[in-house]
């Protein structure tokens, strides 16, 4: 079966997701929609990997593309919406691997399929035909033993900062432990505003990373992962810090209480319907308070975390590539 996928090749999340397919070699027909903000990584790919720069995709390049595959996959988006029906057109069939909160309300085309990569993405799709399938991990595990060393990933900050930086900065306000929390972001410029605006930047607990870290080496040297998610389904790095033996301390709210032990999660305060803009559909956003996220911060800071740093161990296993390299090597088969 050749596997086609139009993707980014860029240090944040939709860049490593298609290239972890592909070195799984579960995608085999690569080809990268160069982004015009960030560093294009066209050393992950064979040389010669079609790249395409504007939409919507036309030509005789992307024709070229289009026949040279059997199932053509997407991550989050598939760029411009017709080529689904161009796909569709020429016998090849199309895989969407959604992202719920991006998703139009009104799509001028469906694909084929959706495979789904959060039961939240599920519950908005089952009535196409759409089936779940968790994303693999393959990272290193280590045994934590204590809740000391405290991770916030804010990553590029998000839309409508959904991974909750400003609350988390608040809430070290009100810890009183002893706890030390370093903060990583690629949005220097955002998030030197979130420590403005929170008057948290000179707060001597706080420790501020810039810039991109080695994705080997991205859980090293940490205990816990404090991430108080707002609505996002898939969270690649809540699946890797608890893959690599980490304290996940997120937002108690579905479908990360499914699969991620609830003790250490954060209350939800309540929740409202919005969207991320007009076209989208609605979804349901979570409200935490700072002085909540303190609290569950101090609750566990310096307890012992082997048992659950094990458990990690386990859930990576279930959840590795070669557990769940057949299963979408089989949903991608339609």
């Amino acid at each position: 079966m050749r596997v086609g996928c139009i993707g980014y090749a860029t240090e944040q999340g939709v860049g490593h997701l298609a290239k972890s397919f592909y070195d799984a070699s579960v995608i085999t027909h690569p080809a990268i929609f160069l982004h015009d903000q960030r560093k294009n990584h066209l050393d992950w790919y064979p040389e010669g990997t079609p790249t395409f720069e504007t939409v919507p995709f036309a030509g005789p390049k992307v024709d070229a593309y289009v026949r040279s595959v059997d199932v053509l996959m997407f991550f989050e988006t598939p760029w411009d919406w017709s080529l689904l029906r161009y796909c569709k057109e020429r016998g090849v069939k199309t895989v969407l691997v959604p992202m719920y909160e991006w998703f139009p309300r009104r799509p001028e085309y469906l694909p084929d399929k959706f495979i789904c990569p959060s039961l939240l993405d599920y519950d908005y799709f089952r009535h196409h035909n759409a089936e779940f399938i968790p994303v693999p991990v393959d990272v290193s595990w280590q045994l934590r033993t204590k809740a000391r060393r405290y991770l916030h990933n804010a990553g590029g900050i998000g839309f409508r900062e959904h991974k909750g930086t400003r609350e988390l900065l608040l809430a070290m306000k009100y810890v009183k432990s002893d706890l030390q929390l370093t903060v990583r972001s690629q949005d220097e410029e955002g998030l030197r505003k979130i420590l403005l605006e929170t008057n948290t930047i000179t707060n001597g607990r706080i420790k501020v990373e810039f810039g991109n870290k080695q994705y080997k080496d991205l859980w090293q040297d940490y205990d816990v992962l404090v991430a108080p998610e707002k609505f996002n389904g898939l969270s690649l790095p809540l699946q890797e810090a608890r893959a690599a033996g980490m304290l996940v301390m997120t937002t108690n709210r579905f479908p990360m209480n499914t699969w991620l032990p609830t003790d250490p999660l954060i209350p939800v305060s309540k929740q409202f319907r919005t969207r991320i803009a007009d076209h989208l559909q609605e979804i349901d956003e979570c409200v935490m308070e700072p002085q909540t996220i303190a609290r569950i911060m101090d609750l566990w800071y310096d307890r012992d975390i082997s048992d659950y740093s094990l458990g990690g161990r386990e859930w990576a296993t279930q959840n590795s590539w070669q557990a769940l390299k057949p299963r979408w090597l089989e949903g991608l088969a339609i």
